[in-house]
């Protein structure tokens, strides 16, 4: 029902760590659906991100650029740019692409400060970065529902909301009521996607999805909270002077806020954890529900789906919380490819890789031309076993001058001061010992150095 070039279904999930079934990086957690689209395509199972914040990852994917090249480490103007590079949405659809979407795809947020002080039953969402006339058709973010009686874990005094950190407005999780879930923003919008895909435009599209859970606040309906019982909840390894060996700006960077002590000072670890597995199964279930619709679909014969989550997220690991550093945890993404119907392809690369390299490998797969002037390259011989790794490993950075490369079983991190990180993933996978000042890592330290900086400025 088209020219031939393969429709792109493309799936964003905010704050999706690497907790995914397929990945097996958390014995309890539950993703049946995540699992029905491996099983269709290729698991990158240690893709990064370009920078551990929503908005910076999230133009990087779209620029095929890393954070140095977009100028965007947190929430500095992209559109407005005069020498930015056509993003890859505005070269799809000048190739002919119909253009759909529904969400957060670009970045926004919610406005739980004002939801907080007037203890609103909704939070109004704020379109930030999206540009709807780049978009043939747009679902906008709906409000999101808030609980009554919150903060739910109790942790803060909404009544003294003034006295409430601004990072502690949206800090919360616990049980949406029932008859709320109707509310959920992720809910619409999966709605419009469906119908979107149930009659699909003649043309070639894109249909892009973005799903808010499992962001923050982890407010969930009960069914998701009792696939986990709280005493059953397994804890992520800590290790108590995990940061006594890390540069000050690191230690300062995973300390403030002092989430771990005042989840932990408020008994509150079980809890949070549990929440996070609950946001991620009602994600699933979302995914789920677009997977049911491209499968019911028109187009479904001729349909890629992409899913790739937007930063990696901490819940406790190396005594942190949230985002925000460069350590694994908070860089580390889901990223699963699947061709359309019929194409062969790898089950697992398990070779680091970008989400910078994300759009490359569907505009290759589409054979739709390349741009130049990008960092990212196509993954495309990777998913078809032609390729054994992608060349320079993946770059992470956060806040200007700060910057982690992932290579083979490495992480080797320089922060502007020029204070240095080093971890093997072969024997540390938590990342709990620093190689750089020890004795016997220097060559693997130098050459890992002369990469990182071959690729980025100092």
């Amino acid at each position: 029902m088209s020219s031939g070039k393969p429709n792109i279904v493309f799936i964003v999930a905010d704050d999706l760590n690497s907790w995914i079934e397929p990945l097996g990086r958390h014995p309890q957690v539950k993703t049946p659906n995540i699992n029905r689209l491996a099983a269709k395509g290729t698991v990158f199972s240690r893709a990064y991100c370009t920078a551990p914040y929503c908005n910076a990852s999230r133009m990087s994917v779209f620029s095929g650029c890393l954070p140095e090249r977009t100028g965007v480490y947190q929430n500095e103007p992209f559109w407005e740019a005069p020498l930015r590079h056509k993003t890859y949405l505005e070269l799809i659809r000048d190739a002919g692409y119909h253009c759909f979407g529904a969400g957060k795809v670009f970045h926004g947020t919610f406005d739980y400060a004002t939801a907080g002080r007037t203890r609103a039953e909704r939070a109004k969402w704020r379109d930030t970065e999206n540009r709807l006339p780049l978009w043939d058709g747009f679902q906008v973010t709906a409000p999101e529902p808030m609980p009554p009686a919150r903060p739910l874990n109790q942790m803060f005094d909404f009544d003294r909301f003034d006295e409430v950190a601004t990072w502690n407005h949206l800090f919360d999780w616990g049980v949406l009521p029932e008859d709320r879930e109707p509310e959920i923003p992720d809910a619409r919008s999966v709605a419009a996607v469906s119908a979107f895909l149930a009659e699909p435009p003649s043309e070639p599209f894109l249909c892009a999805a973005g799903l808010y859970k499992p962001h923050l606040p982890w407010y969930a309906p009960k069914r998701f909270f009792d696939l986990y019982p709280l005493e059953e909840i397994v804890l992520p390894p800590v290790k108590a002077d995990d940061l006594d060996d890390v540069p000050e700006i690191a230690r300062r960077w995973a300390q403030t806020p002092p989430d771990h002590e005042t989840v932990t000072g408020a008994g509150q670890w079980r809890h949070a954890v549990r929440g996070y597995l609950a946001a991620i199964s009602y994600c699933d279930q979302m995914i789920g529900q677009i997977l049911d619709a491209v499968e019911a679909s028109p187009a479904r014969d001729n349909t890629m789906i992409v899913l790739w989550g937007d930063n990696g997220f901490h819940l406790g690991e190396k005594l942190h919380w949230r985002k925000f550093v460069l350590w694994e945890e908070a860089t580390r993404v889901p990223l699963i490819v699947c061709p359309p119907a019929g194409t062969k392809c790898e089950p697992r690369v398990d070779v680091p890789v970008s989400l910078v390299d994300l759009f490359p490998t569907l505009f290759d797969l589409a054979a739709l031309p390349l741009p130049s002037g990008r960092d990212g390259v196509s993954l495309t011989r990777l998913i078809q076993g032609k390729e054994i790794a992608r060349p320079g490993g993946a770059i992470t950075t956060w806040k200007k001058g700060n910057h982690s490369l992932r290579s083979g079983s490495w992480r080797y991190t320089r922060y502007a001061d020029g204070s240095e990180e080093l971890y093997d993933h072969s024997g540390d996978p938590n990342e709990w010992t620093n190689l750089a000042q020890m004795h016997g890592y220097e060559r693997h330290l130098h050459a890992l150095r002369a990469e990182l900086l071959s690729q980025v400025a100092a």
